[in-house]
């Protein structure tokens, strides 16, 4: 039998229904089980069972879970527990799927940072954030707390996991799952405010240095010949471009990633693959201004780049030709902003 079986079993004993006909549990379990079964993502009531205890109670692996939820979970315990269940199954499906909830414009932050993470797939995490979004729909932390906190998250795995394939071991793990034990047993804001900054410090002793940071950074390529890394160039992109504009939020979803150098030359043979598929070959632009540089020149396109109400980095305002210097130039400077400003913890 799975977790989410043993789990639904033992409070279907402590919750047997009062009235025949009429089974509370039941249908309550019901609705946590539709609700991931609806889900876009790939959700396991198992996991997030597992994910919830992390997020209140003490650090246990999936395998020994349920012993220590018998113990626990006693006939006094068990519709409090499941309504929390219940509650927060909706909640678990924001966090995976966060087209799920009608966020504020306020809250479109929040909402960027959780999609974020599901593009680097990361998941020692989910305790954490679970518990601070929990606190987040209760109005027990401000909107300031969350947000703050999801970026550093969102931040340190950019580093950390999307551009340095750092290996992760059970240590990030813990340290997530107490944080957010930390975050649930703070009886007062202070104390909240105190648990999530004890985080952010931690998170910043294990950031990667910058070369390596630099080193894995220059390798981000995406062209037709080599699409795998699409989502995070366009991510990258969209986010450096967003921090140096003023005006409305960009949606990366509406971007489109032009190659200065274009994927198919006039002139053959003077870049690489990898040179053309560079992130420092590449910028993000709307669709109508992707169709009116199309294939043309550098020059051109500078040209055209130039009149654009958008965002040019220094690199391609400063340079008067477009080659493989001038690439791996722009991807180190790329690299520098994004360590120091962008995504810095």
């Amino acid at each position: 039998m799975t977790l989410s079986d043993l789990v639904k079993s033992h409070l279907s004993r402590l919750l047997k229904p009062s009235n025949k006909g009429v089974d509370l549990a039941k249908d309550k379990w019901s609705e946590i089980a539709e609700t991931f079964e609806e889900s876009q993502a790939d959700l396991s009531v198992s996991t997030f069972i597992h994910h919830f205890w992390l997020s209140r109670y003490d650090y246990i692996t999936e395998k020994k879970l349920y012993k220590a939820l018998r113990k626990r979970i006693k006939k006094d315990d068990a519709a409090t527990f499941l309504d929390d269940l219940l509650k927060e199954s909706k909640i678990y499906r924001q966090i995976y799927e966060p087209s799920y909830k009608k966020w504020k414009k306020d809250d479109l932050e929040i909402r960027d940072s959780l999609d974020a993470m599901n593009l680097f797939r990361i998941r020692q995490q989910l305790p954490l954030v679970l518990a601070v979004m929990r606190h987040y729909e209760d109005a027990a932390l401000k909107p300031k707390h969350v947000k703050g906190l999801l970026a550093a998250v969102e931040n340190f795995h950019f580093v950390f996991t999307a551009v340095t394939s750092q290996r992760s071991s059970g240590g990030i793990s813990f340290m997530y799952a107490s944080a957010a034990k930390n975050l649930h047993e703070a009886s007062n804001l202070s104390d909240k405010i105190a648990a999530l900054d004890a985080l952010e410090k931690k998170l910043r002793t294990k950031i990667p240095g910058y070369a390596e940071f630099e080193a894995g950074f220059v390798e981000l390529r995406y062209s037709s010949k080599m699409t795998k890394q699409k989502n995070l160039v366009r991510y990258t992109l969209s986010k450096i471009c967003q921090r140096n504009s003023s005006g409305a939020p960009l949606d990366p979803d509406k971007l489109t990633i032009e190659h200065l150098t274009p994927e198919n030359p006039a002139k053959t043979g003077a870049l690489t693959d990898e040179q053309i598929a560079s992130i420092g070959n590449l910028i993000v632009v709307d669709k109508a201004l992707n169709n009116k540089l199309s294939n043309k020149t550098f020059a051109d396109k500078k040209k055209i780049l130039e009149k654009a109400n958008i965002w040019i980095d220094p690199v391609i305002l400063k340079a008067t030709s477009w080659g493989a210097a001038e690439i791996e130039s722009r991807a180190r400077s790329l690299a520098t902003e994004a360590y120091n400003k962008i995504w810095k913890v």
